[in-house]
């Protein structure tokens, strides 16, 4: 399961307006989730560089 800091779901929902969808809310809750899930992978050194991408994909094609 994700997690992300409460004052990061807060500071994000007082930026959206005073009525709004659930659906709204429950998107930007997993728009955070995502966004904080690949900075842990950033930081963790869990990314391919850009050579490394065109690499794999130039054996896809292949």
């Amino acid at each position: 399961m994700e997690t992300i800091p409460k004052t990061l779901l807060i500071d994000s929902l007082e930026t959206m307006p005073d009525q709004l969808e659930v659906e709204e809310v429950i998107e930007q809750i997993i728009l955070l989730a995502k966004v904080e899930r690949a900075k842990r992978q950033i930081d963790n050194g869990e990314f391919y560089t850009h050579e490394e991408m065109k690499e794999t994909y130039r054996k896809w094609l292949e």
